[in-house]
């Protein structure tokens, strides 16, 4: 009896000290370039030209995934059209979620339905966002810019995806085209403060008073984002305030929402203009004290 449970306790002591060791080899990370080369492999070649990446970011970590993910975009070989070079535009830029080792991409050339100055042409931003306290409610948020046009506009889509654990995918909770980048149009995820976790839009008006629409997204229950306030601002386009408009609109968006009211003090932007002397509220909207002409 005493020998079949010495020879029952080394058994268990010899699979406990064998799980930790497959549980770390089923979790160890793939080469970041056998991933890359995943992502290259399953895009289109050019005359014997393949893509390069130029950005890749992993997810793992970030999102505790249940599998290894990764986002990777690389540059399509195909050269732009004389035409749209002409206008300092590269070739379209495909994005991609890679699980493991299976990349799914969009935007790959080839497409009949996708003209060359509706597909990404720059990245501007790449990175994780937290909706909560970080690392509270991650999310990875990705600002593109399609090709630009003759007055040096592009259309700038921000879109924002969250992780389902159950499904172990990513799906996208956000997105924003803002139709050109020339007015100052802009989709801001907010980082800090009151409104953490929500997304500012602004867009300018399309009839006199000349000012901007301002939205306030925030995510349901679901995880997906739903606008909870839109109005017309009171910051004019082109008035001269050095302010941001979702800066100098802050006041009327906290106190829309019940976060602000006057006599308070003013929010204070997270970047600051250099320079930018007190707050002060002007008809609603908020400016830098030096930013009025000595007023």
């Amino acid at each position: 009896m005493h020998n079949r449970l010495t020879i029952w306790w080394y058994a268990v002591l010899a699979i406990g000290l064998a799980l930790p060791s497959v549980a770390a080899a089923a979790a160890a990370p793939l080469p970041k370039a056998e991933v890359e080369r995943a992502v290259v492999h399953a895009l289109p070649a050019w005359h014997g030209k393949t893509a390069k990446v130029i950005k890749y970011l992993d997810l793992t970590h970030s999102f505790e995934t249940v599998s290894q993910w990764a986002l990777v975009a690389a540059r399509d070989p195909t050269p732009a059209p004389p035409d749209v070079a002409l206008l300092g535009n590269d070739s379209p830029i495909a994005i991609c979620f890679v699980k493991i080792l299976a990349p799914k991409c969009s935007e790959v050339r080839g497409h009949a339905d996708k003209q060359w100055f509706d597909m990404t042409n720059a990245l501007d931003t790449v990175a994780v966002v937290f909706a909560g306290p970080s690392p509270a409610r991650p999310l990875l948020m990705l600002k593109t810019c399609s090709a630009h046009g003759l007055n040096g506009s592009c259309d700038i889509r921000t879109a924002l995806f969250a992780y389902e654990r159950k499904k172990d995918t990513f799906r996208q909770v956000f997105v924003n085209d803002s139709g050109g980048s020339n007015n100052n149009q802009a989709a801001r995820f907010v980082e800090h403060g009151p409104l953490q976790g929500d997304v500012i839009v602004d867009y300018p008006t399309d009839h006199t008073p000349y000012t901007y629409w301002i939205e306030v997204y925030a995510p349901t229950k679901s995880g997906r984002y739903a606008r909870i306030l839109r109005y017309r601002g009171h910051t004019g386009y082109g008035d001269g305030n050095r302010l941001p408009v979702a800066d100098s609109e802050m006041p009327e968006i906290l106190g829309k929402l019940g976060l602000w009211k006057p006599g308070d003090a003013l929010p204070v932007p997270e970047q600051m203009p250099e320079g930018c002397g007190r707050l002060v509220l002007r008809r609603g909207e908020e400016w830098c004290k030096k930013s009025l002409a000595g007023k």
